[in-house]
């Protein structure tokens, strides 16, 4: 299936499990942007707070992005995404949340966020104030709670959020220029390279396969995003 979504006035089409032979030499030092999922600690008393998805793109400006994350344990939920300070402060014009039921194949996440930003839906005279910071900012803050009886008698203490690819436009960001599509390059900083014989589908944990990347394709997507998983430990907050 071919799914149209436009972000920063273009218009995209994509087309609708890891091994250690599709790792290759990039590091994410080579990445240019870095997404990542916070790693937050909860006190045992206070099971709810917020999880900050944070942007590192300096000196590479982006106008959008969708991001899709997901959770797996019943222990963890995420009650609702609220905008994180990139598209607040500067006053993006769009902001849209949706989330879903996870699939049912091995590895789904429980339940899946779709997040998307943009500076500009359809360029016009609202203009953005910005389009990031010289330095790491939210672009999105995950509202979480954990299950206090679930937490008590699961025997772990730490429970991830990860992104999640459903189909070739998740978890990517464009530029202001609106002509490029950027795309995992790193998750987790593992990389992965684009060979057509590589064994990895979607849906994946682990980043958009070699087969989303069309070598014919007018718009082709180009790998330069490294993307961090993050999650939620219990234990003693120590206060700054």
């Amino acid at each position: 299936m071919t799914r149209r979504f436009l972000i920063a006035g273009v218009v995209f089409a994509t087309m609708g499990h890891r091994t250690f032979a599709q790792i290759d030499s990039i590091s994410i030092s080579n990445q240019t942007i870095i997404i990542e999922i916070d790693s937050a600690v909860f006190d045992y008393e206070h099971l709810r707070d917020t999880v900050d998805i944070i942007l590192t793109n300096i000196g590479h400006p982006i106008a959008g992005f969708e991001l899709n994350v997901g959770v797996s344990s019943r222990a963890i939920s995420i009650l609702e995404v609220l905008p994180g300070e990139v598209p607040d402060s500067c006053n993006w014009e769009t902001f849209n949340v949706k989330n879903s039921i996870g699939g049912s194949v091995e590895g789904a996440p429980g339940a899946v966020w779709q997040i998307v930003g943009m500076a500009e839906f359809i360029p016009d005279s609202v203009r953005p104030l910005c389009y990031g910071f010289d330095r790491p900012a939210s672009i999105a803050r995950l509202v979480v709670e954990l299950d206090s009886n679930r937490v008590r008698t699961s025997g772990q203490d730490f429970w991830p959020i990860y992104f999640y690819w459903q189909d070739c436009s998740d978890n990517t960001v464009t530029n202001t220029l609106g002509d490029s599509l950027l795309m995992s390059a790193s998750v987790d900083g593992i990389s992965y390279s684009d060979s057509t014989g590589m064994a990895f589908n979607l849906p994946s944990r682990y980043g958009a396969p070699g087969s989303c990347i069309k070598p014919k394709a007018q718009n082709k997507p180009i790998r330069k995003v490294a993307f961090v998983n993050g999650g939620v430990r219990v234990g003693t907050v120590v206060d700054k």
